[in-house]
């Protein structure tokens, strides 16, 4: 290549591909990385080698174009990766959210509850009463409803984990449940 003005030929590109990829390899191991972003890398090259105006900055101007892309490869991934589990995460939650078996075993551990934890836990997660709604019209703090509510949550918990026997699907929907009849007081 004799000035920056002019394309440069396929030889170039070969030896730029190689440096590339061991300056690429210093940053990372995985083989696919390094494979996808000196991809990423030659192409912005070819895109952009116009804009080159000295020649004796080309290594700065390379290193420069391989961080960017691969931070830019690596920060895509990574937003990719989150809004996949949080998709799988929201469709799981959605799923069984509506699952009436699941609500009607909820709904029987209910009884369980003392009163108290019993009518709250009820208000605010089944009949969508607002936390500071509840605290008001029972004229207690919020901090109260809060750690109630809580208490109420890891009874719950602490029921299904130790007594109720959950039949999922393959995809974790419950299907079925059986909880021991000595521990519904009716």
């Amino acid at each position: 290549m004799s000035t920056a003005t002019q394309m440069p030929d396929t030889e170039f590109y070969e030896n730029i591909y190689l440096k590339i990829r061991a300056y690429i390899a210093r940053l990372t191991s995985d083989p696919e990385d390094i494979a996808e972003v000196s991809q990423q890398v030659l192409l912005k090259i070819h895109d952009n080698i116009s804009t080159l105006r000295e020649q004796d900055k080309l290594t700065s101007w390379l290193n420069r174009i391989v961080y960017t892309t691969l931070m830019d490869y690596y920060n895509e991934r990574k937003k990719n990766r989150t809004s996949e589990a949080s998709f799988i995460e929201v469709a799981q939650e959605e799923a069984n959210d509506n699952n009436p078996v699941l609500i009607e075993c909820i709904t029987e551990l209910l009884q369980v509850l003392p009163a108290q934890q019993r009518e709250l836990i009820t208000a605010v997660e089944i009949d969508g009463v607002k936390q500071t709604d509840y605290a008001k019209d029972h004229n207690l703090n919020l901090s109260t409803v809060k750690s109630r509510l809580q208490r109420a949550k890891k009874k719950i918990k602490e029921l299904v984990l130790a007594d109720c026997q959950l039949e999922t699907d393959k995809f974790g929907n419950v299907v079925d449940y059986h909880i021991p009849s000595k521990k519904i007081n009716k």
